[in-house]
């Protein structure tokens, strides 16, 4: 049961950095704009998907550490765009 549950996390957290937050930076960039999007929220974003992924590599689990890296790096480059525009 416990595999089940680390499969479903890592299926989630996959799908939610890959297609959620592509599709948000595909808005920013093309819109050239973060106008509706809270800076403190997405701040908070980036802390907790940080410390999952830190959590998943500390802890050496892979279906923690790889799609959490993945939703870092996707809240990074939101956070980026802040400055950006």
């Amino acid at each position: 049961m416990f595999e089940i549950v680390r499969w479903s996390t890592f299926a989630a957290t996959a799908f939610l950095a890959v297609f959620g937050y592509s599709d948000q930076l595909r808005l920013i960039f093309s819109h050239k704009s973060t106008v509706g999007l809270s800076f403190v929220m997405v701040l908070i974003s980036f802390w907790s998907w940080a410390s999952y992924t830190l959590y998943g590599w500390f802890h050496g689990d892979k279906k923690i550490f790889w799609p959490n890296l993945v939703g870092t790096i996707f809240i990074s480059l939101i956070l980026v765009s802040f400055l950006i525009y």
